[in-house]
């Protein structure tokens, strides 16, 4: 199985943690099965509002920094609209205001599918509070905004890829922020992340120096939570990276990729349960 041309990032090392066999159907499958069963809504609000948290910045004080129009599709859906209006608006050089993005949020809102009417209430009221709040931030410190990277951590392992949300200088250095909209994490669950640790290098890569603070700015909740991450968390990371491209390329020599069951992953989040024998074989009515 060709594996030459592999890129790695976070989410495609996430999904190899929980499952291989996921892994291959969304990485590697060269048939490239569509995901089905898949609670999309968590991806296409975070899509969202990751949106308003780049463009606000972005258009209002940041139009200098670089841009490469974003590859927009024609299904009416949240990464076309959004990436057509990230397009439109760097193009005319339009400032995004409150109100604005009030419009846009509420026009686009509709687009991404609720399983539950109090979801969709909850999730609408949280985002819409997200967006009031952004003029509130000090903007005055960014460097990067949606800062993409490609960095070769070790020889003959696949670079590693990725954007990072927002990067700060400050007179200790740089920050770096990572917009979340899920819960807030456990101290446990952040100790656990590897991808702080990634940026934390790539940000080596790309401005050459480390982070001294990382944050995560759970955006439905108002939350930020700030991490120090020490130089040895980074060599770690490092190595699980390492570890983990050879168990693909072993899987890959042997083309046989093993599922991993996780009972709420498998229905909520793979997509690829109707391939997997596994699955089939604890559900085999689902």
């Amino acid at each position: 199985m060709e594996v030459t041309k592999l890129s790695l990032s976070n989410s495609s090392m996430d999904r190899f943690a929980q499952c291989p066999l996921s892994y291959f159907h969304q990485y590697l499958d060269p048939e490239r099965p569509t995901q089905e069963g898949v609670n999309g809504f968590y991806a296409h609000y975070g899509t969202l509002q990751h949106f308003f948290a780049e463009m606000y910045p972005r258009t209002n004080f940041y139009q200098h920094f670089e841009w490469k129009d974003n590859k927009v599709g024609e299904e009416q859906n949240i990464d076309n609209v959004t990436n057509l209006q990230g397009n439109n608006l760097m193009a005319k050089g339009t400032k995004l205001d409150v109100p604005t993005m009030i419009d846009m949020y509420d026009n686009w809102f509709p687009l991404i599918q609720f399983p539950k009417e109090q979801t969709r209430d909850e999730y609408y009221a949280q985002g819409l509070a997200f967006i009031r709040k952004l003029p509130e931030y000090d903007w005055s410190k960014v460097v990067g905004l949606e800062k993409y990277f490609r960095i070769q951590l070790l020889d003959n392992v696949a670079p590693v890829s990725g954007l990072i949300d927002k990067v700060e200088r400050d007179e200790n250095g740089l920050i770096v922020t990572d917009y979340k909209t899920s819960k807030p994490y456990s101290p446990s669950q952040i100790a656990g992340k590897i991808q702080l640790p990634i940026y934390g290098m790539a940000c080596y890569f790309l401005f050459g120096e480390i982070p001294h603070t990382y944050r995560y700015d759970f955006v439905r909740f108002g939350k930020q939570v700030e991490v120090t991450i020490p130089t040895e968390r980074l060599t770690q990371v490092k190595n699980i990276i390492h570890f983990r491209y050879m168990q693909i390329l072993n899987y890959a020599n042997q083309d046989k990729f093993p599922p991993q069951y996780q009972d709420f992953y498998c229905k909520n989040f793979c997509g690829f349960s109707r391939l997997c024998p596994t699955f089939q074989q604890y559900n085999p009515t689902f």
